[in-house]
């Protein structure tokens, strides 16, 4: 009888259960490559989260001009750097066609919610609810006094900038704080609901309890208190949100994606502003009461159109540590180039700042001062028109930047132009539009002043969306490693903050100090320095050579 044939070396393999002694397996298993699963990338860390935040806080009137520009971050996790797939995510997951539709109006939604709201609290409701605190009820109309050898209004509400200021450079330390912290924790969230989605929608919730509150008559310490809890809450709504974009939305799938994000911005700042201007129409309460639902609807509305995000009951327990937290607010050592760009974007900031924290009194007290003489008609509404008509203004010399950057950047590098040039010339651009703007109000009679003030929204939606997109691959250029670019780039953000800082404090000193000849005109001349000078720091970079 014919017995079957034998492979060598595939059937006569011995059974190594079976052959080896327990001595020998012991032996093999100490030589075993124990396959331990990696820890998730703090978000604090990675490039990607840390570009999408920079590009949506500094002003939405360049987040899609930013995204428009090819100047990505300096991934070293990037899929394209090795041989991982880039149609698989950083969480692991293979998102559908169906997914990633899900993914890019997800978080185009998610912009819009969680924006919107946002910057009708900044720009109006706040503001004006600091203005009802200190008895001027900006809904009815009241008596101005006028200087007889001008004819104009003197300068009025000027005692209301340093509260202003106070609660602005509040809000600002309470955010650099409140966003590391929230970094950190939610990086450590095991739930099966996944790491993000449980904070999104507390705060979302949490947003629109604080926001009710800050509605109410209470006085300047109170809110000064609670918009401290409303930076915390604000933050377990947003950092999640941009951490999730870098996690979830595969190499491949990201540009597109990103770029939809940065024109959800964009609208949500446009629709922010006209929220909060249209309704301070009606009484103070009103930009609260439809600030809070938004707010409430931004987190689980984004839950339920994003893909259920994987579970991360299994990723490793972290423990947490405080000085991980501050070393998302300490600067990179000897990195001068960095430092040139950081001040730059800080003093960019502070003059964008010192129009923009001080807007609804601009526009109230100063554009519709004199009438209030003329009319007995609440001033809010033309102030709220106004405003409305300057954040439409801004929308589209946005729009105009985000379709002309890319051929700028493709333009200058075909003439090897220096782009730190380029960016100098934006701010030059917004000089002359604050320049415009300051010039009609002073010296102009009948409707100058609102059209120097349109004028301006546009002109400086374009000139700050071409400097920010542009300006974004001076800053790559001046990280000083490479491996440490996500912790960098948070950094750079916070000149955001840095300069709103400055901008109140020099705003509040110099309303206060002139507040019985020109007060509020002075925001503009002061903004033409600071912006003139962050052109002029950016030209001292080795980029302008």
């Amino acid at each position: 009888m014919l017995e079957p044939y034998v492979r060598p070396g595939i059937d006569d393999r011995p059974d190594l259960d079976k052959v080896l002694s327990p001595e020998d397996k012991a032996a093999v298993a100490r030589l075993a490559i124990k396959n331990r699963r990696r820890p998730p990338e703090a978000s604090a860390d990675q490039p990607e989260a840390q570009a999408v935040r920079l590009a949506s806080a500094g002003s939405s009137a360049a987040a899609a001009a930013a995204a428009s520009v090819d100047t990505p971050a300096p991934d070293m996790s990037s899929a394209y750097l090795d041989m991982r797939d880039p149609m698989v995510a950083v969480n692991g997951q293979r998102p559908t066609a169906g997914q990633v539709s899900r993914l890019n109006w997800g978080f185009f939604a998610a912009s819009i919610l969680v924006g919107a709201p946002w910057v009708a609290l900044n720009t109006i409701a706040m503001p004006n609810a600091i203005a009802r605190t200190f008895g001027y009820d900006t809904a009815v109309a009241g008596h101005i006094a006028i200087n007889p050898a001008t004819g104009r209004p003197l300068p009025v509400a000027t005692e209301l900038a340093m509260p202003l200021a106070v609660l602005v450079i509040v809000g600002v330390v309470a955010s650099m704080f409140s966003m590391s912290l929230v970094s950190a924790l939610s990086d450590r969230t095991r739930t099966p609901l996944g790491r993000r989605t449980p904070w999104m929608v507390g705060g979302g919730l949490l947003c629109a309890l604080i926001t009710l509150i800050l509605g109410q008559n209470i006085g300047i310490i109170v809110l000064c208190i609670f918009w401290v809890f409303l930076q915390f809450a604000y933050a377990m709504l947003s950092v999640p949100l941009t951490s999730a974009i870098s996690e979830r939305v595969p190499d491949k799938f990201r540009p597109r994606i990103e770029r939809w994000h940065g024109i959800g911005v964009m609208l949500g700042q446009a629709l922010g502003v006209c929220m909060g201007a249209l309704g301070v129409m009606f009484n103070s309460f009103t930009p609260f009461s439809y600030t809070a639902v938004l707010f409430a609807v931004s987190g689980i509305a984004t839950v339920l159109i994003l893909p259920k995000e994987p579970s991360s009951t299994e990723q490793p327990n972290q423990l947490f540590d405080r000085s991980q937290v501050l070393d998302q607010l300490r600067p990179p050592a000897h990195a001068p180039e960095f430092s040139r760009m950081f001040a730059a974007r800080t003093c960019m900031m502070a003059g964008v700042g010192l129009t923009g924290v001080f807007l609804w009194y601009l526009v109230r007290f100063w554009v519709y001062g004199k009438a209030v003489v003329l009319t007995s008609a609440p001033l809010t509404i033309p102030a709220g028109f106004l405003i409305a008509g300057m954040a439409v203004a801004t929308l589209i010399g946005a729009a105009l930047a985000s379709w002309a950057a890319g051929p700028i950047s493709e333009r200058i590098e075909e003439k090897n132009i220096p782009v730190a040039r380029v960016v100098a010339g934006a701010c030059l651009l917004y000089a002359a539009g604050l320049a415009l703007a300051w010039g009609l109000g002073v010296w102009s009679t009948g409707t100058a002043r609102e059209n120097g003030m349109l004028l301006f929204a546009l002109i400086s939606g374009f000139a700050f969306g071409v400097y920010d997109s542009l300006g974004l691959e001076l800053v790559m250029d001046s990280l000083p490693d490479p491996r440490r670019a996500g912790h960098d780039l948070g950094i750079y953000a916070l000149a955001n903050s840095a300069g709103l800082a400055l901008a109140a404090i020099i705003g509040a000193l110099l309303v206060n100090a002139f507040e019985h000849s020109f007060g509020y005109y002075l925001l503009f001349p002061s903004a033409i320095v600071m912006v003139l000078l962050a052109g002029i720091v950016t030209l001292t970079t080795k980029s302008a050579e």
